[in-house]
């Protein structure tokens, strides 16, 4: 769906103040991510910081299984990126930047995200999602798609890609475009409930769905489209890969600067392997040094001499003080 979704042309030097602000198409992708709002509010957070070391944190999340959504913006790099995370792994990721043409998705994103993700120009934003939201977020990068017609009116297409993924018992999103394709805003299903809304419209409030309906009355030329997606649940594994991945190849010239290199994933994946084989074995106690040990043979024999001279010298001075008494 992603594909069929018109993005900004690329102007990456607009004026603005005197400052250059940074905008191109990725701006837009990044933004078709589900936005915070829609995080819950619960006890599981997902609070990633670039101030902070970030494999540590890479691991924690992993680790704890949490399911979010990651955004980077780096004015340096003038890229973005954002990250989209089901119970500790990457279901998709998308990055743009100046320096590629054209948009990188899953494990080559992800790469070049984590090279820049450490600079402290790279601004960078995460919250916690609900799993099934996560899942209909992903159907836009997994999914099959499903095109209504484009003679019918589109509330009756919005009503039939609806019915369509609630049919399917399945995870899905559909998308609203205007008729230039410039999306306006995202739905967020599970069968046949309605998770979210993620507007990119002032038209368009995302907790009222009577508003998307409002649109189509007023714009009968939008345009919708459908995802769906619905693997078995033994087989989501195969659309994830660990955020420790290194499967990417290396990042290009212009994202070497980042510390968050693929040698030091390695790294790390090998060190928390290590971990649970010998964090528990005993210490051994320090062996006790001989401070002779480092004395050759003949020089300790020469040594040994020495003292025994000096002890019987004064062993004869103190007889023969005490004769004298």
């Amino acid at each position: 769906m992603l594909s069929n979704l018109r993005v900004k042309p690329r102007r990456f030097g607009l004026v603005n103040g005197g400052a250059q602000k940074f905008e191109g198409t990725s701006r837009r992708a990044i933004n078709y991510f589900p936005s915070s709002s829609l995080s819950p509010k619960s006890k599981t957070k997902l609070a990633f910081s670039n101030e902070k070391p970030i494999l540590p944190q890479l691991i924690s999340i992993e680790a704890a299984k949490v399911s979010g959504c990651i955004k980077m913006e780096s004015e340096r790099f003038k890229s973005r990126a954002a990250v989209l995370i089901y119970k500790g792994r990457v279901i998709a990721c998308v990055y743009g930047s100046k320096a590629h043409p054209e948009q990188l998705f899953g494990t080559a994103g992800y790469v070049a995200m984590m090279s820049e993700i450490s600079s402290v120009h790279s601004d960078v934003s995460s919250y916690a999602l609900d799993e099934k939201v996560v899942l209909s977020a992903a159907s836009m990068f997994h999914g099959e798609v499903f095109n209504a017609s484009p003679e019918q009116d589109p509330k009756l297409s919005l009503s039939s890609c609806m019915k369509f993924i609630e049919e399917l018992s399945a995870s899905g999103s559909i998308a609203v475009a205007d008729n230039s394709g410039r999306a306006v805003c995202l739905l967020y299903l599970s069968g046949s409930s309605l998770l979210g809304i993620n507007s990119l419209h002032s038209s368009v409030r995302e907790k009222d769905i009577r508003s998307i309906w409002q649109y189509l009355k007023n714009n009968p030329q939008a345009k919708i489209m459908a995802n769906s997606f619905a693997p078995e649940d033994d087989s989501i594994n195969a659309f994830t890969f660990s955020m420790l991945s290194q499967s990417a190849q290396r990042p290009t010239a212009q994202s070497r600067a980042g510390v968050c290199s693929v040698t030091e994933l390695s790294a790390v994946r090998n060190a928390a392997n290590l971990v649970g084989v010998y964090s528990v074995k005993p210490v051994e106690p320090v062996k006790e040094v001989r401070s002779d040990r480092f004395i050759s043979q003949r020089n300790l024999s020469a040594k040994q001499a020495r003292q025994n001279s000096y002890a019987q010298s004064s062993y004869g001075n103190n007889a023969g003080m005490s004769g004298s008494a």
